[in-house]
């Protein structure tokens, strides 16, 4: 079980991390990098973490059940600490649920940014009375410089 669940676990980490980070970068026509496509993989996933989160809640009962009735006290400490343990992780995989159905909501009300105008590059980050400032630098030269732009 504990190795399952830690594959497993990793799995839906991976699965979750690449879902979100691709569609921020997805403006092609392919199925496979369409924002829906994407939500339903989210939706799917979400639902998997809340039904894990309401089985740990189950499991974290019956612990917490066998803890009122345990008659020594190093049992009582056994299940005491399941149903802790338990009451965590069902805690923990309800918000991660919750978080990734939202944000499958989120992508699903998305519009595809394609009919989105293009930015105006040349514009510069400040623009005061028709100058522009901008900065300009070069990762592999290690330089930085400040341009100032003015346009006729």
């Amino acid at each position: 079980m504990g190795m399952f669940y830690r594959t497993g676990m990793g799995l839906v980490v991976v699965a979750m991390l690449l879902s979100m980070a691709v569609p921020a970068q997805a403006v092609g026509k392919d199925f496979l990098m369409r924002s829906k496509f994407h939500s339903a993989l989210m939706l799917g996933l979400g639902g998997i973490l809340v039904k894990q989160a309401v089985d740990a809640k189950k499991e974290a009962n019956d612990a917490y059940d066998l803890y009122k009735q345990a008659g020594t006290s190093a049992l009582a400490r056994e299940f005491y600490d399941n149903s802790k343990r338990h009451d965590t992780r069902a805690a923990v995989l309800g918000v991660a649920g919750g978080a990734t159905i939202l944000f499958a909501v989120h992508l699903f009300m998305k519009e595809d940014e394609s009919s989105l105008p293009p930015p105006k590059m040349n514009r510069g980050i400040v623009n005061i009375k028709g100058v522009a400032v901008d900065i300009k630098g070069d990762v592999f030269q290690r330089k930085m410089q400040v341009q100032l732009k003015k346009g006729f």
